[in-house]
């Protein structure tokens, strides 16, 4: 019967070690005293049956042995599809700001809104100055925890006067991240 942690790697006694696989896409370890599949897997960030399903040599996933090399395949990396769907820039009644010489004109307090294809964990709004590199002086503008029921992030920015600068918005849930396409910004002198 087989057991969550499986029996410690045994020492040979006679016995003939099985050889690794002939193809391993991952890597090749070699056992040693106190290992099991389980405690292999835990280190390596795989599962028990991914081990198992590289290494057709092991018929009992309670006996290996110390010095013993088996397979350990790669990590699946997880696929990240969350995406911005749009920045958009908006009034304190909700109005669209306009837009002129590809320039967005802020309000002296404005509402900055993400809206992602799904929900978020933490959502960050940066400025660049403009005439800088990507992310040379980005400076945080604020930062949204949003529900955990919608893909809606969104700041009310104090806005100083004669900002200029590209604005994007950077979020992430679960170690995926997504940045969205940089706006250009102005807010003239009053």
């Amino acid at each position: 019967m087989s057991s969550n942690i499986g029996r410690a790697a045994m020492p040979v006694e006679g016995q003939q070690v099985p050889p690794p696989p002939n193809n391993c896409s991952g890597q090749l370890y070699t056992v040693r005293a106190g290992d099991t599949l389980f405690l292999i897997s835990l280190r390596f960030g795989v599962t028990v049956e991914a081990i198992r399903n590289a290494n057709p040599q092991i018929t009992d996933p309670d006996i290996i042995f110390i010095d013993q090399v088996i397979c350990v395949p790669p990590v699946a990396q997880p696929v990240c599809d969350l995406r911005v769907t749009n920045l958009r820039f908006l009034s304190e009644t909700g109005q669209i700001l306009p837009v002129m010489g590809g320039f967005v004109q802020l309000n002296a307090r404005t509402i900055v809104r993400a809206n992602f294809n799904r929900v978020v964990s933490r959502a960050l709004f940066l400025l660049e100055p403009t005439g800088t590199g990507t992310c040379e002086f980005a400076s945080l503008i604020g930062i949204d925890c949003p529900s955990a029921v919608t893909g809606v992030a969104e700041i009310l920015w104090e806005v100083p006067p004669g900002t200029l600068g590209r604005v994007y918005v950077v979020a992430c849930t679960n170690g995926c991240c997504a940045r969205s396409q940089d706006v250009l910004v102005v807010r003239q002198d009053e």
